[in-house]
C-alpha cells in the first residue's frame, strides 16, 4: 500500500488543510494499476478507495474516445456536420458545425445551463449561435451531445451502449450515468446556483459520468500502453493533437490554463512544469484525469468539491509532484 511519497502527500494535505473533505489518488502505469490510497470523511462517510464520484467534465474526454471509434472505423468523419444527426440544428446559421468543432470547444453553440432540465437534444437543436464555428474558442458541454448523436447515427445504437462498450474493453466497469452508484455529495452546488441531481437526469455526455479511481486509472494503464483497446495509436495520436493554440479564446481567464485537443487537454504553462506531453481533464467537482506518456504514468485525483482551486487546491504541484516520483 502506498502511504507516503510527493503526491501522496499532496492529496493528504488537501484533506488536512480542509481545502476538500475526501480525496482518493490513484497512481497507474502502462503495466498496470499501482496503487489508490483514500483519505478523509465527509458528513461520517469515510472516503474508500472504490468510492464513485461525480466526474463532471472528465466525462468529456471519455465520450470523446468513444465517438472516435466510430471515426477509426470508417463510419464518421471528423469533418461531419452536426445537422446531419440533427436536422433542426441551426436553423438560420450560415456556417457548419463539424465532429472536430464539437469536440474541440469551437462549435460556436451558445451553451445551456446544465440543470436547465430541458431534453438535451431538445436544448442542443434549439441552441442559439454564440460566434461562427471555427472562429473563435469558448467551453460548451452541450457540444458533446452534438458528437454523441452523430456517434448513434454513426453506428446505429443508442451512445451510452456504446460508451460502457469502451469501459468493458478497457476495465474501467464502474463507469455509469446512474446515481444508485452512491457517488459523494458534491459541495458548493448551492452556491454555484447549480441544481446537481436536475444535471445527473440528464445523464450528460460532457459532464455526468460517476466513476471510481480504478475505473479512470484501467482506462489510462490501457491509452499509455497503446494497446487499442481504447482506441487505436493513430487516433489517440490525433486526439492529443492541439487544435486551438492559434485560435482566439473567449474565457472569464486572462489567458488559457489548457490548448484542447479532440475532448483532451494539455497544459498550456508546460514552463510550470516537470513534465511535457500531459493530457487528461478536470472536472468542475475537483475530479483530475490525467496522462504523463514520459514518465508512464497515469494519475487520478478524485474529491467533491466545485471550484476546488479557489480553495488552494493547485493541480501544478500534483503534477510536478507526479512527474518527480
Amino acid at each position: 500500500m502506498m502511504t507516503t511519497g510527493p503526491a501522496v502527500d499532496w492529496a493528504r494535505k488537501q484533506v488536512e488543510l480542509g481545502r476538500v473533505p475526501v480525496a482518493v489518488l490513484g497512481i497507474a502505469s502502462s503495466r498496470g494499476v499501482e496503487d489508490i490510497v483514500a483519505f478523509g470523511s465527509d458528513a461520517g462517510r469515510h472516503a474508500a478507495t472504490d468510492d464513485h464520484f461525480a466526474l463532471f467534465s472528465v466525462t468529456k474526454p471519455i465520450t470523446a474516445l468513444t465517438v472516435m471509434r466510430q471515426v477509426e472505423l470508417g463510419r464518421l468523419s471528423l469533418a461531419a456536420p452536426l445537422a446531419d444527426s440533427l436536422p433542426g440544428f441551426g436553423a438560420g446559421r450560415t456556417d457548419t458545425v463539424t465532429l472536430e468543432q464539437l469536440l474541440s470547444h469551437r462549435s460556436g453553440i451558445a451553451d445551456p445551463a446544465l440543470d436547465d432540465g430541458i431534453p438535451l437534444r431538445e436544448a442542443l437543436t434549439s441552441a442559439g449561435q454564440a460566434f461562427y464555428a471555427g472562429s473563435l474558442v469558448q467551453y460548451c458541454n452541450i457540444a458533446f451531445e452534438g458528437a454523441a448523436a452523430l456517434a448513434e447515427r454513426a453506428a446505429g445504437r443508442p451512445f451510452e451502449e456504446q460508451l460502457l462498450a469502451l469501459a468493458a474493453d478497457t476495465g474501467a466497469h464502474g463507469l455509469t450515468f446512474n446515481t444508485e452508484s452512491n457517488p459523494h455529495t458534491v459541495h458548493g452546488t448551492d452556491a454555484a446556483g447549480l441544481d446537481v441531481q436536475a444535471m445527473y437526469k440528464n445523464r450528460h455526455p460532457g459532464a455526468g459520468l460517476f466513476g471510481t479511481a480504478a475505473d479512470l486509472l484501467n482506462l489510462g494503464s490501457e491509452l499509455l500502453r497503446d494497446s487499442g483497446n481504447a482506441v487505436r495509436p493513430a487516433t489517440l495520436a490525433a486526439m492529443r493533437r492541439p487544435r486551438t493554440t492559434e485560435v482566439s479564446h473567449i474565457t472569464t481567464r486572462p489567458k488559457p490554463l489548457s490548448h484542447t485537443g479532440l475532448g483532451f487537454q494539455m497544459p498550456a504553462n508546460q514552463s510550470e512544469l516537470f513534465a511535457q506531453g500531459i493530457y487528461g481533464h478536470p472536472g468542475w467537482s475537483g475530479t483530475e484525469w490525467w496522462m504523463f506518456p514520459e514518465q508512464d504514468r497515469c494519475v487520478v485525483f478524485l474529491t467533491n468539491v466545485l471550484d476546488a482551486p479557489e480553495y488552494g487546491v493547485d493541480t501544478n504541484e500534483l503534477f510536478n509532484a507526479v512527474a518527480a516520483s
